[in-house]
């Protein structure tokens, strides 16, 4: 499959809490294993609003930290601190929701790996996921922090 470009915004962000939860996980397989702990953490603070994913920590295996949740406190939930700092992000926004899985693995690897080498710059492994389903056109901001040049 080849990549194909996808507008990419850098910006500086201000840092902000969330709560949720915690899971170790693989990068192979968080993108299912999110929605359980989803699940939870929307039960725990009863929140209905924007849901965040992060996945950071990654090892040579592929295995990472993965916490869900949102800005909602809640019963038996961990808090997070984002980091202010640069970060690159795209919005996936696919016309049809059958769509969603080939839009959102183009706009990440395009992002991971094609963006950085054209820009002269490194990401983190810090990735994080801005999930808006609520509303008339949902969408998914992928989001990786840019490290400071060397």
């Amino acid at each position: 499959m080849a990549i194909k470009p996808v507008p990419v915004e850098c910006k500086e962000r201000e840092a902000f809490k969330l709560y949720g939860l915690w899971v170790r996980s693989n990068v192979y397989s968080a993108e299912s294993e999110w929605e359980h702990p989803m699940v939870l953490y929307s039960s725990r603070s009863g929140d209905k609003g924007i849901r965040y994913v992060i996945m950071e920590n990654t090892d040579e295996k592929g295995n990472c930290d993965l916490f869900v949740g949102g800005h909602t406190p809640g019963t038996d939930l961990s808090e997070f601190d984002v980091p202010a700092g640069l970060y690159a992000s795209t919005v996936v926004t696919p016309k049809l929701g059958f769509l969603w899985g080939g839009a959102m693995d183009n706009a990440n690897l395009y992002l991971r790996d094609e963006w950085p080498k054209e820009k002269g710059c490194k990401i983190d492994d810090f990735r994080m996921e801005v999930r808006d389903m609520m509303g008339k056109k949902p969408s998914i901001e992928i989001v990786y922090r840019v490290l400071p040049e060397e």
